[in-house]
């Protein structure tokens, strides 16, 4: 046998540097190289691939020598030899333990992977091997030398067969991601929303401060609105009280009753604030079947749940006629129980107040990314992070908080993303992105770049052709380094 099989991969372009090969046969089709791979890492090349040796016929003396090597013009280095052994060749090495004929002085001092040939099995002979880098070794050959020996150690002559050629460093892709400018925002509006579970007699819409729990859950509101009132970098600009009631009265009494109590609240704060009554706005929601589903769905120990939701469910039924099948459920105690642990959930005032929020000079910004970032828009945040190095420990950290605290806008998400990425942090970059629109063509390039950090070509060239088809440049610039790199 004569043949060398060339296996033309290029060794190094990087500090790390992996480029695998698909199977390929060797000795004339009796085998298979699978998995070959070769990788680069500092100072260390490191050869993997698996032998399949299924096919092959070795003579009972006869031992089978493949020899990786790594070639490039008149240089080459050999590694460590493969030796597969015929049935008395292989007896006879265990029972002497002499050196094999690829350890002979010839063949410099190494030792090789050996394995028995066995007839008729399925054989797979793994082999890895490391060997020190050189700079010759740029853009060189891995190949495989074939040869045999019988009875002798004076292996045939080898020769050359190239299979594939691959002469230059593999292309490295030059992806882009733009930083993405904030939309301005010349009055920076924020609110606050809470709850509030006011105690009314039945029917009735006044409230009484001494009643039951009404005590604290009045003191609780006032606070809220007091503390938005007395920071002096907020104005109250409007109040929105909403009214909720449980089923278990007709629709539109509930209605009416929730639009009651909603008001007979605002005129309550009204009087106990420095809000006027008109910047209050009121509504009566009435029934709160969403929140009744919540909580049902929630209860996993609710006897005939999924009746109670089929119930709930039921787009035919009136909620008039909603409530009267609940009430008619088998047994009663299904009823009693919404009556008594859910229905009492559902009758509260939601309340939102909304408020503007003055402008800051950077050091004022500065002083607030951490304390209190709300009150910062985008733009003053990226003006702190611009009072710093791109990339430093500061100004990473500032892009980290922007998503934190705004995490469905797309540049806050976005460019905490290309931060994530310069770190290494691929699931970190997915989860901001995610909360962020999915149908934005920057989300859209952002992710596309994450997954291909992450190895995932499929995915990011799936991501990349949306953006790209929605006009973005820079995705179609990606899709062309991606097509570069796989040639």
């Amino acid at each position: 046998m004569k043949r060398t099989i060339l296996y033309t991969i290029s060794v190094v372009s990087a500090a790390l540097l992996t480029f695998s090969v698909s199977a390929q046969q060797i000795m004339e089709g009796q085998a298979e190289v699978k998995n070959l791979s070769v990788t680069r890492n500092s100072g260390v090349v490191k050869v993997d691939m698996n032998v399949d040796i299924s096919n092959l016929n070795v003579g009972a003396d006869e031992t089978l020598i493949l020899t990786p090597a790594i070639v490039k013009g008149d240089k080459s280095v050999e590694m460590p030899s493969i030796e597969i052994m015929g049935r008395r060749a292989w007896l006879y090495w265990l029972r002497n333990g002499e050196q094999t004929v690829t350890e002979n002085p010839a063949y410099a001092e190494r030792i090789a992977t050996r394995a028995e040939f066995k007839a008729g099995q399925k054989q797979s002979v793994p082999y890895s091997t490391e060997l020190a880098f050189e700079q010759w070794m740029k853009s060189a050959n891995v190949v495989i030398k074939e040869g045999s020996c019988g009875c002798s150690n004076t292996p045939l002559a080898l020769g050359d067969s190239p299979l594939q050629r691959i002469l230059h460093d593999p292309y490295i892709p030059q992806y882009v991601l733009a930083f993405v400018e904030p939309a301005p925002e010349p009055v920076k509006v924020r609110d606050e929303s809470h709850s509030a579970y006011i105690n009314f007699k039945v029917d009735k819409y006044d409230i009484l401060e001494d009643y039951k729990t009404n005590k604290s859950e009045l003191a609780s509101i006032i606070n809220s609105i007091e503390k938005v009132e007395q920071d002096t970098d907020l104005t109250i600009t409007s109040i929105r009280i909403e009214g909720w009631a449980s089923p278990e009265a007709p629709e539109h009494y509930n209605k009416t009753l929730s639009q009651n109590r909603a008001n007979s609240l605002a005129d309550y704060v009204a009087a106990k604030t420095d809000i006027e009554r008109s910047h209050i706005e009121t509504v009566g929601c009435g029934e709160d079947w969403k929140g009744l589903r919540e909580l049902v769905e929630a209860e996993q120990s609710l006897l005939n749940r999924d009746k109670v939701l089929a119930v709930i469910d039921d787009k035919k039924l009136t909620l008039d006629q909603k409530d009267d099948a609940l009430e008619a459920l088998i047994p009663a105690t299904i009823y009693q129980r919404l009556m008594s642990e859910m229905y009492p959930k559902l009758r509260r005032n939601d309340y939102r107040i909304v408020y503007n929020v003055r402008n800051f000079n950077l050091e004022e910004a500065r002083a607030l990314i951490d304390k209190d970032p709300r009150k910062l828009s985008l733009g003053e945040m990226y003006k702190v992070a611009g009072s710093y190095a791109k990339g430093s420990a500061d100004y990473n950290h500032i892009m980290e908080v922007a998503a934190k605290t705004y995490p469905e806008q797309v540049a806050a998400a976005v460019n905490a993303a290309s931060v994530l990425l310069g770190k290494g942090d691929v699931n970190g970059a997915l989860a901001v992105l995610s909360k962020a629109d999915q149908n934005n063509v920057n989300v859209q390039l952002a992710t596309g770049n994450a997954y291909a950090k992450a190895g995932n070509n499929d995915k990011a060239r799936e991501m990349w052709q949306k953006a790209a088809t929605a006009g973005s440049a820079d995705a179609k610039h990606n899709l062309s380094e991606l097509a570069k790199s796989l040639e």
